[in-house]
């Protein structure tokens, strides 16, 4: 049965769609109608509840993608479909230790937290202020502060605070400033993972992750298009969400000494 502070999703539609915290009381409006939120404690998720309009909503329980497309932006975040791909070709798991240079709004941030908790821990690197602060507050809005910590700092410059990760996730304008710190911190054999936006940063990225000591260097774009399924005819639809990222992928080689 659902109480304060669930988080839930109330869905009309894909255009009508709200993630929100329930309170103890109070009302939600929105362009099809006002719904008491105090008539939803006790219902459970799958149930439907209608606003004044007498609209239908349903009370569905959100996903982990409706959760990094909800967070507070002060940056461009990380796309779901683009996330899956990142945790498939990576060691993410249950008590992972995973690094991320870029905190940006958290987006990311929280999928790993969702995926290495119980007993793993996400280390979030960001530089500026304003956006780590931001980051936090989205991480802690959906209950996974516990797997994250946050460090500000600049990684170029001062390296990282920890070491042996199981993974590496970099997001930033010049991932190539701190391709030699990743190496020195990941695991043998682990994965590496940048995000760039334009074709002139992965050309660069890609020869200094071989020249640092990385092998299986593949860069991938993925691009999401929706179908449209109707009983006249099924098509895909107009729009899509096409270019978001270059992807990265590369994995630590272990560097011999060669006077041995």
């Amino acid at each position: 049965m659902l109480k304060p502070s669930d988080l839930i999703l109330l869905y009309h539609g894909e255009k009508a769609k709200y993630l929100l915290t329930l309170p103890q009381t109070g009302k939600f409006s929105t362009h099809k109608g006002d719904i008491d939120l105090t008539r939803i404690l006790g219902k459970e998720y799958g149930d439907a509840i209608k606003s004044h309009t007498g609209d239908v909503f349903y009370i569905l329980k959100p996903t982990l993608a409706d959760m990094a497309m909800k967070v507070r932006r002060t940056t461009t975040i990380v796309y779901p479909k683009d996330a899956g791909m990142m945790l498939l070709r990576t060691a993410v798991f249950p008590g992972a230790k995973v690094i991320e240079v870029g905190s940006g709004s958290g987006a990311l941030t929280l999928i790993l937290a969702n995926f290495v908790r119980p007993e793993g821990r996400v280390y979030s690197y960001e530089v500026r202020k304003e956006f780590l602060e931001n980051a936090k507050a989205n991480v802690r809005r959906f209950g996974l502060e516990q797997w994250v910590e946050f460090v500000e700092a600049d990684v170029e410059k001062q390296g990282f605070l920890h070491k042996e990760a199981d993974a590496i996730f970099i997001d930033l304008p010049e991932p190539w400033g701190v391709i030699n710190w990743a190496h020195q911190t990941l695991k043998g054999g682990h994965s590496l993972v940048s995000l760039s936006p334009n074709v002139e940063q992965i050309k660069k990225t890609k020869s200094v992750l071989e020249l640092e000591g990385f092998t299986r260097i593949r860069v991938v774009e993925l691009l999401e298009r929706e179908l449209l399924v109707r009983l006249t005819g099924t098509r895909p639809k107009e729009r899509m969400i096409s270019h978001t990222a270059y992807l990265i992928f590369a994995q630590k080689i272990n560097k011999v000494n060669e006077s041995k």
